[in-house]
């Protein structure tokens, strides 16, 4: 399948955005990027150093993160070759995107997976830094994903509902099924 548009793959952190965009990828004979991937490429190739995207986001703050997360994006949503691009957590939450930028992102997708499940994946990894200061992280990692939520399901074209058992493939099927339905219609 020529993909029209890029395909953007959102949802709270460790919601299996990767997952599905990989199985997408397969499916279609096209290939995906994760933008944290992108991002920690560009940061250390410029910054000379080696470090995750936890490690950048603690080096930069959050304010220094976002700014340099949006470039970015940017740069992947004006890319003339469209792609399936999984999200960060917070990108399409990130206050520095305008508008216009977020018309240009293309076909936005959001998987939701619940709150439980996504943090026991977090949690695999430690403590992240936007949980680090938590009296209760868990508390805090669902209040954070309600604004998210709200937000991703306003911006999406589909919101797949993931009970943590649902597998990749079947979630990219239905991401293939919504495209060809979104760009019969415009076509």
């Amino acid at each position: 399948m020529h993909l029209l548009e890029n395909i953007n793959i959102c949802g709270i952190k460790h919601a299996g955005k990767s997952s599905a965009a990989n199985a997408l990828g397969e499916l279609l004979k096209v290939s995906w990027i994760d933008s944290d991937d992108i991002l920690r490429e560009e940061y250390n190739y410029t910054a000379g150093t080696s470090l995750s995207v936890r490690e950048i986001y603690r080096k930069l703050g959050e304010e220094g993160f976002r700014k340099f997360e949006a470039e970015i994006l940017r740069k992947l949503w004006e890319y003339d070759e469209k792609g399936i691009i999984a999200l960060g957590g917070g990108a399409l939450s990130n206050p520095f995107l305008t508008e216009n930028d977020l018309k240009n992102a293309g076909m936005i997708v959001c998987i939701d997976v619940p709150d439980r499940i996504a943090f026991d994946r977090i949690m695999k990894k430690g403590v992240p830094p936007f949980l680090q200061q938590a009296e209760d992280p868990f508390a805090s990692f669902q209040e954070m994903n309600r604004e998210r939520r709200s937000f991703f399901e306003k911006m999406a074209h589909l919101v797949i509902h993931a009970d943590g058992q649902s597998s990749p493939y079947s979630n990219a099927e239905e991401i293939i099924r919504a495209c060809e339905k979104r760009w019969n219609n415009k076509g």
